[in-house]
């Protein structure tokens, strides 16, 4: 298929990134009371847009630096005042430690109004993706796996670049965006995924894929009108590859009691809770809503706020087989870890299994798609 040249025109206020690289932004820490930055060269601390004159510290006077926030800005060692908002370098070639995990790129450490501090890190997209599919992806899992893995992580991550701008930074690092656990999270694997498909994304009509992905879709896909997003590309069908998945098929026991207070704190007191029962479902087979009927009551909510209430991990996916009062539980079965739009992870490994290329499992998983080559470097 001919690659298309995607051209994104992106504003995006970050440190300076060095020649040929595109800065990404990750949220890694928000509200700490403090923060250690260290790394091996030393540290060069000044403001974000001062690139030239005398920094708060430089490489020969520290390695390690410990930081909070003290009035409207930020305490250095517990005794150098700066401004409110600071950048980090290491020496070229070393990485940069944040609370004794190691990253790629730099910092940005900003003091909050309430005294704690946020921390961001700044890296490159390509190295950021090292730690996305190191954290995201099993690394001994086959190469047509982690390739398809290293597209999606890309794809997200191009789309989302400078969306959160008044936030002052791009994506965060956990599960509302991408797993990023730096360094730590890198093989040798996840890095040779990331570097074979370079500046390879998903498009769609021209434009950027809403690449979304989750562990195991429990046989069966769900549409992209799971995610209030009905994308063409998103469709609900059935997928025999997520098997060997051990969350293909779960239970899960809920404690009612705990379940019960947190109903109540979000949708008000419906009295003992009685009776819970499951909704209509969609085309894949997941639930839309769940009944709660209580002694004084009873509440129709929407099942994925029933998954959240009774915990994600817990209740790993709205694609329940059952649901029933257990004693003091909620006893429910069901199949498939996460909202089930777009790639399977587990899918994956099981066509890649099959000998399945990652340009073969990402046409499964969103159909009519295409391979495109970002520019080499974003102007930002």
């Amino acid at each position: 298929m001919k690659l298309l040249l995607v051209c994104l025109a992106l504003v995006v206020a970050a440190a300076p990134a060095r020649a040929g690289q595109t800065p990404v932004r990750i949220s890694l820490m928000h509200h700490y009371f403090q923060v250690v930055v260290s790394s091996e060269g030393g540290l060069s601390v000044r403001q974000p847009e001062e690139a030239t004159g005398s920094p708060y510290v430089a490489p020969e006077l520290t390695t390690v630096l410990d930081i909070r926030a003290s009035g409207s800005g930020l305490l250095l060692a517990g005794a150098i005042h700066a401004a409110a908002t600071l950048a980090i370098e290491p020496a070229p070639g070393y990485p940069i430690s944040i609370d004794g995990d190691r990253y790629r790129g730099s910092a940005i450490v900003q003091a909050n109004a309430d005294g704690t501090v946020d921390v961001i890190n700044v890296v490159d997209l390509e190295q950021y993706l090292y730690g996305v599919v190191g954290s995201e992806m099993d690394t001994t899992w086959p190469t047509a796996a982690l390739q398809a893995q290293a597209i999606v992580a890309r794809t997200y991550a191009v789309a989302h670049l400078g969306t959160r701008e008044w936030l002052g930074y791009d994506l965060l690092a956990g599960e509302q965006d991408q797993a990023y656990k730096g360094m730590q999270a890198e093989t040798p694997s996840s890095i040779a995924a990331v570097d074979a498909t370079r500046d390879t994304v998903l498009v769609y009509g021209g434009q950027l894929v809403h690449a979304y992905y989750s562990s195991c879709d429990g046989g069966y896909t769900s549409s992209g009108d799971a995610l209030d997003d009905p994308e063409p590309y998103l469709q609900a069908m059935p997928d025999r590859y997520c098997r060997l998945s051990p969350d293909e098929h779960w239970s899960a026991d809920v404690p009612l009691e705990a379940f019960g207070e947190r109903f109540r704190a979000q949708y008000g007191d419906i009295g003992a809770i009685t009776t819970i029962s499951a909704g209509p479902s969609d085309a894949s087979g997941r639930f839309l809503s769940v009944s709660v009927q209580g002694d004084a009551g009873s509440r129709s909510i929407p099942a994925t706020a029933f998954r959240a209430l009774a915990g994600n991990h817990l209740v790993r996916s709205t694609r329940i087989d059952s649901i029933a009062l257990d004693g003091q539980d909620i006893h429910v079965l069901g199949s498939g870890f996460g909202h089930g739009v777009g790639m399977s992870q587990w899918g994956a490994r099981g066509m890649a299994d099959e000998g399945r290329s990652a340009q073969d499992i990402l046409r499964y998983y969103y159909r009519g798609v295409q391979f495109a080559q970002i520019a080499d470097e974003l102007t930002h």
